[in-house]
């Protein structure tokens, strides 16, 4: 629906359930896409960076949130994503459009992957129903998602820090 060009190559699917969700934010683009054709245009500039310039099969999250309302399907339930370094197979790559260093998604985006998007994987045996929402930050050394929503999503029922 936002355009999307195929995958290239050939996809690698995961073993579900997976234990693992991986907050991310997109730092670019750096607003908040408020319409569809917005959020729209935003995936396929995405898509395009992580296709030709970092060589990847597709735009790595797994899902992406837009201040629009929408969640959009980026590699989805089934595939492999690359978007959180050595945890690809274990968790799904959810981003929010916008950098979130400072500020925070809109609380409709939040509740959408929070609560709908999570209880429709779990309900739909795509994640475990203890599973863990993690910052991209805590497994890997990068300032994503932000302070901001990072800080937010420590907050949230299923955050868990990192088992040392």
């Amino acid at each position: 629906m936002w355009g999307a060009e195929p995958y290239r190559g050939t996809p690698t699917n995961l073993s579900l359930p997976l234990s693992f969700m991986y907050i991310h934010h997109t730092h670019t683009p750096s607003q908040p896409c408020l319409t569809f054709q917005q959020c729209s245009a935003d995936m396929r500039s995405m898509q395009r960076f992580h296709q030709d310039d970092r060589g990847w099969d597709d735009i790595g999250y797994s899902f992406v949130a837009g201040s629009d309302g929408n969640i959009y399907e980026g590699r989805g339930w089934l595939q492999r994503g690359a978007h959180t370094l050595g945890h690809n197979s274990i968790g799904y790559g959810v981003s929010f459009i916008g950098d979130y260093a400072a500020t925070l998604p809109s609380q409709h985006a939040m509740g959408l992957v929070r609560d709908q998007l999570a209880s429709c994987a779990v309900g739909g045996g795509r994640l475990v129903a203890n599973f863990t929402v993690q910052g991209h930050r805590q497994v890997v050394n990068t300032s994503c998602p932000g302070d901001a929503l990072y800080n937010e999503i420590r907050g949230w029922a299923h955050y868990g820090e990192v088992k040392k």
